[in-house]
């Protein structure tokens, strides 16, 4: 099981619990606000005239207009009721109008029916509600909770004329508040289930955003275990050889030149080493690209040096070059690394009738090199292992040839930032086959 960081893990749940609390607290909030969107609509509707309200609160019915006597009410033909309900809202059944005195005393006469009877019989009048909309629950009689959606407003009617100080408008809102429940329960549940499911997913999250840190962590520690063993080895090659001169104090350099000769043997294997760990410290760092327009010629050039190199190790070099355009757009610095290393590693792993070809083509779009070589070869299991640092397919061989396992690393490296691809291959009868494709 791969190791949990305790404090990412705290991050990423702490971040996800705060979504889901705000993301359920606006669903609620939106919810609750559009549910009763169209009640809160038509209460400031009917508020809009206080007269008619009156009239109706105190007529007991929807056909009383108020007159200004006997507290304001004479009967009237319903087509004027009729007209006033379509121009300020909708009075229908679930809706009561309670009107109240200075002293907050109920004004409605007693004939209206049971259900408006129970109303007035549990409501009370409250200044809070006075001119904004709010919810309230009403107990009644029979210990039932209602809910309603109120608002109240001044009547500001002549003293004179009327008692009238207060119209509380309520609209009844049980079925709304039930199903507000019920949609409450719903996306509270829901939210509480994703937020457990957030524990795993942070959980996850927390190890995958730390496997890149224990990924480099662990390269970084082989790195400098194989670095170290690396050195440590002419270290010890150089120290011997020293304490051998020190044996013979009086000895001529002509006599101790084999422990002179290896000395400097060594010091050259470690500046050598120092410098290839010195460039992929840089590499890692990250390559910066500058793309140039090159010609053939340009790599005749290079090949031209790897003619000479290979005659003076008494070997066969030939190349081959063909590009469909004049030019191609490459990092000249780079790509010559690259050869440089591939044409080195098999000057190397090739014998005394060691023979070297390197062909470079351009194909759809894509620079393909490659070098091909008559050595060893390199076998299937290796292939897949040779681009590591420090691997070597025979590290006794292969440091009695001054190889370190790093060349073909560092050739990977650039090739992969370059977004292209290196391969190796068997070559037939005998060698190996190194393979670039590149993007031009």
């Amino acid at each position: 099981m791969k190791k949990i960081d305790f404090r990412s893990f705290l991050h990423f749940f702490i971040a996800f619990t705060v979504i889901f609390v705000l993301l359920t607290v606006i669903i609620l909030q939106v919810l609750s606000s559009g549910l009763y969107k169209s009640t809160d609509e038509n209460i400031q509707k009917l508020a809009s005239d206080p007269l008619k309200l009156a009239s109706i609160a105190l007529s007991g019915s929807n056909d009383g207009i108020f007159n200004g006597t006997n507290n304001g009410i004479h009967s009237s033909s319903v087509e004027d009721s009729s007209d006033y309900l379509k121009t300020a809202g909708d009075f229908g059944p679930n809706v009561t109008i309670v009107v109240y005195d200075a002293k907050g005393n109920i004004l409605n006469p007693s004939k209206l029916d049971i259900s408006d009877n129970l109303i007035l019989n549990s409501v009370k009048f409250d200044s809070s509600t006075l001119n904004s909309i709010k919810s309230v629950s009403v107990t009644n009689p029979y210990g039932q909770d209602m809910q309603f959606r109120t608002e109240t407003i001044e009547s500001k009617f002549k003293p004179s004329l009327t008692y009238i100080a207060y119209i509380q408008i309520l609209v009844n809102t049980n079925q709304l508040s039930e199903s507000l429940s019920r949609s409450r329960v719903i996306i509270i549940s829901v939210m509480i289930v994703f937020w457990f499911v957030s524990l795993g997913v942070s959980i996850y999250l927390s190890q995958w955003s730390n496997r890149v840190l224990y990924k480099a962590y662990e390269k970084q520690k082989s790195f400098v275990e194989n670095a170290s063993h690396e050195l440590r080895t002419p270290l010890a090659i150089l120290q011997n050889r020293l304490e051998l001169l020190f044996q013979h104090p009086n000895a001529s350099i002509i006599d101790e030149s084999e422990n002179i000769s290896e000395s400097l043997n060594e010091v050259r294997n470690m500046r050598i080493l120092t410098s290839n760990l010195l460039n992929l410290a840089k590499r890692d760092e990250g390559l910066k690209v500058k793309l140039t327009y090159v010609d053939k010629s340009f790599f005749e050039t290079i090949f031209e040096n790897y003619q000479m190199l290979a005659e003076n190790r008494g070997k066969t070099f030939t190349s081959s070059v063909e590009l469909n355009d004049n030019k191609i757009e490459i990092d000249e610095s780079l790509i010559k690394q690259v050869l440089t290393i591939l044409f080195d590693n098999a000057i190397k792993y090739t014998g005394d009738d060691g023979e070297i070809h390197i062909d470079i083509k351009e194909k759809n779009g894509n620079l393909i090199m490659r070098v091909f070589d008559n050595g060893e070869g390199i076998t299937p299991d290796d292939r897949e292992k040779i681009f590591d640092r420090f691997y070597r397919v025979d590290k006794a061989r292969t440091r009695a040839k001054g190889g370190f396992g790093l060349g073909l690393s560092l050739a990977k490296q650039i090739i992969d930032h370059l977004h292209g691809k290196i391969q190796v291959s068997s070559n037939t009868p005998k060698g190996s086959i190194f393979t670039v494709r590149l993007k031009v």
